[in-house]
């Protein structure tokens, strides 16, 4: 599936309450988010720390961007694995990979 597919997928198991699943579902659009920008790049895709981190020396401008969605979709995976966010937390990293992922994809929110 393609990152847009996967958040289509969050986004509606978070309209049906199934947070876990969404959250679940926001990391897997995340990995593939990254799978596409090492392709893109003939990069090594395996290590996303160390793939958001050249992604963000290539452009200055915007600091810390890709490690940004990165840690944001990592909050995500964890909460899938064990539920250890607050509600507003929850709400807070969702958004923020949302947005990343949208702004990846070319498309408006």
């Amino acid at each position: 599936m393609t990152p847009l597919e996967y958040v289509e997928r969050a986004d509606r198991e978070l309209a049906f309450g199934r947070r876990r699943q969404a959250a679940a579902l926001m990391w897997k659009a995340t990995e593939a988010a990254f799978a596409a920008l090492a392709r893109e790049r003939e990069l090594e895709g395996g290590d996303l720390l160390a793939l958001a981190q050249a992604l963000d020396a290539e452009k200055p401008v915007a600091p810390k961007r890709y490690l940004g969605g990165l840690v944001a979709g990592k909050l995500l995976h964890d909460y899938a694995e064990m539920a250890g966010l607050e509600s507003c937390e929850l709400q807070d990293a969702y958004q923020a990979t949302r947005q990343f992922l949208m702004e990846r994809s070319g498309e408006p929110e």
